[in-house]
């Protein structure tokens, strides 16, 4: 089964940082992995920006294997167009960036 990694770019609302951190991780990402089946997922921060100009602050990383991709895009749509996952409007969706990944060669490590 393919490994992927969905990659999700965001930043709270001005203000509303305290709750938006609060659903992110005590909701957000619980649903996310428990409905989905997901092997897991994380949430960074970011400490320096090398280039570009993304305005999101905080990056999480969902560990996903599907057959089908496209399916399980489409299955989180579904559910979230059903009311079946907790929305929050403490999250700046104006800036929010978010992308499906497959692995594409091999992991490189140290020799």
């Amino acid at each position: 089964m393919p490994k992927m990694k969905l990659v999700a770019l965001t930043r709270p609302l001005p203000g509303r940082e305290e709750e938006y951190h609060d659903w992110y991780n005590n909701v957000h990402l619980p649903e996310l992995v428990n409905k989905f089946g997901m092997a897991g997922a994380q949430r960074y921060k970011l400490v320096a920006k090398l280039m570009g100009s993304d305005e999101n602050e905080f990056m999480a990383i969902y560990d996903i294997e599907a057959d089908d991709p496209m399916a399980l895009l489409g299955a989180m749509g579904q559910a979230a167009q059903a009311g079946e996952m907790t929305q929050s409007d403490a999250q700046d969706m104006g800036t929010c960036y978010t992308a499906l990944f497959t692995e594409m060669g091999d992991r490189v490590v140290p020799d």
